[in-house]
């Protein structure tokens, strides 16, 4: 997704945040998938961040949805990238909803693609309330 915002894998999250969280085993998998993605090794880093989404991390879970909407390693799969967006929109992302309505907007659907961004913008997300903005919403 060109447009697309990979979530946890870029270090520029709250520092002081992680400092006080102890660290679960979910986040140490999605450090290690982002590392492994990072260094090209897709297959290994995407099981990773498959475990690690299924224990519910948001991160973990957003990245799976760029993967398979990118086809980045995978065969794409809008059906697998939406899923995953979903589950990560569940607990509360707007880098997720931001993502989905990219990719619908992408892929020629306005309605949805309006929908996801206005739920990003409610979430405080400012890439989508740009995006709005230039779309005339």
């Amino acid at each position: 997704m060109a447009d697309g915002r990979s979530a946890g894998c870029d270090g520029e999250g709250d520092s002081a945040v992680h400092r006080r969280e102890a660290v679960t085993k979910d986040r140490l998998l999605l450090e290690e998938a982002c590392e492994l993605f990072e260094s090209g090794d897709r297959s290994r880093s995407i099981r990773l961040f498959q475990r690690a989404a299924r224990m519910g991390n948001l991160e973990a879970q957003t990245n799976l949805g760029n993967i398979y909407d990118d086809g980045d390693g995978v065969r794409a799969s809008f059906d697998k990238a939406r899923y995953w967006y979903r589950r990560a929109i569940a607990r509360g992302s707007p880098d997720a909803a931001y993502n989905l309505g990219i990719s619908y907007l992408n892929r020629g659907n306005a309605r949805w693609g309006t929908y996801w961004l206005k739920v990003a913008r409610a979430w405080g997300d400012e890439l989508a309330d740009e995006r709005l903005v230039d779309l005339g919403l």
